[in-house]
């Protein structure tokens, strides 16, 4: 029952009255009644934020933190005083809203408010946990991989190894990456086979830590064996060719030109116009424009001089397209010298980890060898390859 109550002054220096009037007649003591809407509040801030952290931990098998739950749980007393001091134009009696007693009767709904959030909060995540067998732990993920099972086999925290690899092929990463990876703890769920295991720690790892490459081994326990890390790839120099390079000059570029077309250079001079070279595009940006072309033909350009570009009439091949695949891919190409008595020597090519692109054997480059082509020694093999396929030419035996 909702009551109207007033308040009474005491004496002239405007003392407040130990007792109010209410509209029955019945006479209660302000100081009782104040401690008791107080207390009420408080209860509904406690059950409000039992209830977020029951159910918060029921649907996601974690601890609600504190702060939220003391939040919420002042949410619904705050809105209901709100609404009262706007209704009413007070929150208690009939005293002011800039009176003393309000501000007193207020900070004690707060302080109450929290107090019994803060333990309703407690004591709904113990329910949960209680309720549905959930297994409460350090949330640093202390202790062996069984103690670290949460929310009855739910979830289980992974370990990496105390020593990361570099990832053969690929650039060295920052000296601070390994350094930040060794022996760090991953949430996962349970229940995933090993591919999904290695696949969700190497994908979190390339993406929190920005590097180029990811390796995780994993044990039959699904334990955590090893992890091998490579920079990316940057630069244009990995794209270029034998007897290639790279030229930036200032010219006029075909609106339909892209990458890999065929491009003439001509002076652009009028009537006395002369090409001076041919190659491919790489890329565009504005007036400037980066060619690829043949060693003998970077020194034809003149700085600070623009140019004229056309598309030649030829069908532009896809070697560009290739080079991006092989560089968006998880393989490398490296160039592997064939020792004599060493593990690869009369090796079959199908027999060689990863795909042999390339022989160079005696200044005699063979393209795509046959499987059954034997290694020689002094050849140099250009193979594409994963780093835990390269790795695991340093394991080989001499045949």
């Amino acid at each position: 029952m909702v009551a109207t109550i007033g308040l009474e002054a005491l004496s002239a220096d405007g003392g407040l009255s130990s007792s109010v009037s209410v509209g029955d007649g019945t006479t209660l003591e302000w100081t009782r009644v104040a401690l008791l809407d107080i207390f009420g509040y408080g209860v509904v801030a406690g059950i409000v934020a039992l209830v977020g952290a029951f159910g918060y931990r029921a649907m996601t098998v974690r601890k609600l933190s504190a702060g939220p739950a003391v939040l919420a749980g002042l949410v619904l007393p705050a809105s209901w005083l709100t609404a009262v001091a706007i209704r009413h134009d007070a929150v208690i009696a009939d005293a002011p809203l800039t009176h003393y007693t309000s501000g007193t009767f207020l900070f004690g709904v707060l302080a109450a408010g929290t107090v019994a959030a803060v333990g309703g909060h407690r004591l709904g995540d113990r329910l949960a946990c209680g309720s549905y067998e959930i297994r409460r732990f350090d949330a640093t993920g202390s202790g062996t991989v069984t103690e670290l099972l949460q929310s009855a086999g739910l979830a289980v925290v992974v370990t990496l190894p105390s020593s990361i690899d570099k990832a053969e092929g690929y650039p060295a990463v920052d000296e601070s990456v390994p350094r930040v990876l060794e022996g760090r703890r991953f949430l996962l769920p349970s229940g995933l086979s090993l591919e999904d295991r290695r696949t969700r720690i190497e994908d979190r790892i390339e993406t929190d830590f920005d590097v180029g490459y990811v390796r995780v081994e994993l044990a039959a326990d699904g334990t955590v064996s090893s992890v091998s890390v490579g920079g990316k790839r940057s630069g244009i120099s990995p794209t270029l060719g034998p007897d290639q390079v790279a030229v930036a000059i200032a010219g006029t570029l075909s609106a339909n030109a892209s990458a890999g077309d065929p491009i003439e250079v001509w002076t652009d001079e009028g009537d006395s116009s002369q090409l001076v070279a041919t190659g491919t595009l790489r890329s565009s940006s504005g007036s400037v424009v980066t060619l690829l072309v043949e060693e003998d033909d970077a020194n034809a350009f003149e700085p600070r001089k623009r140019y004229r570009l056309t598309t030649r009439p030829e069908t532009p091949d896809d070697w560009h397209a290739l080079v991006a695949a092989i560089r968006g891919a998880a393989e490398t190409v490296v160039a592997i010298e064939i020792d004599a008595d060493g593990p690869l020597e009369s090796e079959f090519v199908d027999w060689v980890p990863g795909t042999v692109l390339l022989l160079d054997r005696d200044g005699e480059e063979v393209a795509l060898p046959a499987e059954s082509e034997a290694l020689r020694a002094g050849d140099t093999a250009y193979v594409l390859a994963t780093p835990a396929e390269l790795e695991s030419l340093s394991t080989m035996t001499p045949s």
